[in-house]
């Protein structure tokens, strides 16, 4: 398998530096693809994905009350620089289309109960760059309204161009 530089820079990186879920470097341990915010813990399956593969996505409530999660707003966010933060950006728009509204992101919205787990696949764009990535998860109200001004979100995991070959 040929590697361009950038490619060799990423897996450099994550040889070095680690994550905040533990000591191991990004994809190496499958603790470091958890993280455990707002009530969820939210697991990505892998420690690598390709442009425009789905990213298997395992949400569980930690919480002792149901926990609402919007299917419209989970999403893949993504940056190049270990330093840099996340993007944190609310938006139903991202998988349910510019004309959604709230009576659509009721109806897909999902309702987790206490210790319970459900599973999605959110997609990666496939013009998704090079680099870290981790999902967003928003929590909603029952009326689809977000709760939180900061999503839950998974472990960090890797996107590059050749995972999949």
């Amino acid at each position: 398998m040929r590697h361009t530089a950038l490619t060799m820079t990423v897996l450099a990186g994550a040889a070095l530096f680690s994550t905040a879920c533990g000591d191991s470097p990004v994809g190496a341990d499958p603790a470091t693809l958890c993280a455990t915010s707002q009530g969820l813990e939210v697991c990505v399956a892998r420690g690598e994905y390709s442009p425009a593969d789905e990213i298997e996505t395992t949400v569980r409530n930690t919480t002792s009350e149901t926990v609402r999660v919007g299917y419209c707003s989970m999403k893949a966010v993504g940056k190049t620089d270990l330093d840099a933060d996340f993007e944190i950006f609310y938006s139903p728009t991202v998988r349910c289309g510019a004309d959604v509204d709230l009576d659509e992101i009721r109806s897909l919205m999902v309702e987790i109960p206490p210790g319970a787990t459900e599973t999605f696949d959110p997609p990666l764009s496939p013009f998704a760059f090079q680099g870290f990535y981790r999902i967003n998860v928003w929590i909603l109200d029952e009326n689809g309204e977000r709760v939180a001004g900061l999503p839950a979100f998974s472990g960090t995991f890797l996107v590059i161009p050749t995972a999949g070959s």
